[in-house]
């Protein structure tokens, strides 16, 4: 149950509601950090997800993939813990080696358009949250969607707007 639970959280979390200190930079972020995040026994779903998107374009994989983000997130909090001083996305990279890639999903950095988020924003908003780390990476800059609710609203309204476009290239556009 508890898997079920945190799959659907995964792909489902509120992108409407950011937190200032929810943002991470997965190039910096630090394993006390992540571990400190967890909230009754619960792993942070918000940065999991940042840096799951982007150790994904580091490694090439476009598919957000919620059964093996769970699994990763629940491991790389557990290494954590006893390296506190490393870099959460080191950890992060070396655990996802371990995993096998996905090559079918809903959610994908290279295919979704934004009609295909405006069809089931529920369940894609957690799809928004991933795809933000996956375009830092990408990129190689830190910009992003995520540094406030106004950034994060121009995003989805001009995303609103362009239906046919990937949401990445709008996303990148977007960015601050």
């Amino acid at each position: 149950m508890r898997s079920i639970l945190i799959a659907l959280m995964l792909l489902g979390a509120p992108a409407a509601v950011l937190a200032a200190d929810e943002k991470i930079d997965p190039t910096t972020y630090i394993c006390a950090e992540l571990v400190a995040s967890t909230v009754d026994g619960e792993p942070p779903i918000f940065e999991g997800l940042q840096l799951d998107g982007y150790a994904s374009a580091l490694a090439g994989q476009p598919v957000a993939d919620p059964m093996s983000q769970e699994n990763m997130l629940i491991a790389v909090t557990d290494s954590c813990s006893a390296k506190p001083t490393d870099t959460a996305l080191s950890h992060w990279q070396e655990i996802r080696q371990s995993y096998p890639a996905s090559d079918i999903g809903s959610w994908r950095a290279d295919k979704t358009t934004c009609a295909d988020y405006q069809a089931d924003q529920d369940d894609g908003s957690g799809f928004v949250i991933w795809l933000d780390g996956y375009q830092r990476a990408k990129t190689g800059k830190p910009a992003s969607i995520l540094k406030d609710q106004a950034t994060l609203d121009n995003f989805l309204a001009q995303c609103a707007k362009n239906p046919n476009r990937l949401m990445i290239d709008v996303m990148i556009e977007n960015a601050r």
